[in-house]
């Protein structure tokens, strides 16, 4: 058999060769190549391609499972950031003043809607 298996992660545009690496004594067959891609895809949602090798002691390799993860284009969106509104400002000292002794304040704005036609 093989004396240890190579695994590719890759991200989304990466080629296999770019990606992280790492090494499983203990992954040797498909059934647990495919096993351990399904959780290594559950547990890094932004993993998009895994490439399991089984490399002998003499450098040969030999293709055991490469893993597509289909969840990679369905993933929720992002919530856009809340905008947080600019707090109103305050009238200065002068002008509150002013306003009291005039007795005009600011202008509100009436809460009248328009007709629909």
């Amino acid at each position: 058999m093989s004396a240890a298996t190579e695994i590719y992660l890759c991200r989304p545009g990466q080629a296999l060769k770019q990606g992280r690496v790492e090494y499983s004594d203990s992954i040797t067959t498909k059934a647990e190549a495919e096993a351990d891609a399904i959780q290594r895809c559950k547990w890094d949602k932004k993993l998009a391609k895994i490439a399991y090798y089984a490399v002998n002691a003499e450098g040969d390799f030999k293709i055991i499972l490469t893993y597509n993860n289909p969840n990679i284009g369905n993933d929720e969106e992002e919530k856009p950031k809340k905008i947080k509104k600019k707090p109103v400002k305050k009238q200065g000292l002068i002008a509150r003043v002013v306003n009291a002794v005039t007795g005009s304040g600011p202008k509100k704005k009436t809460g009248k809607k328009k007709k629909k036609t």
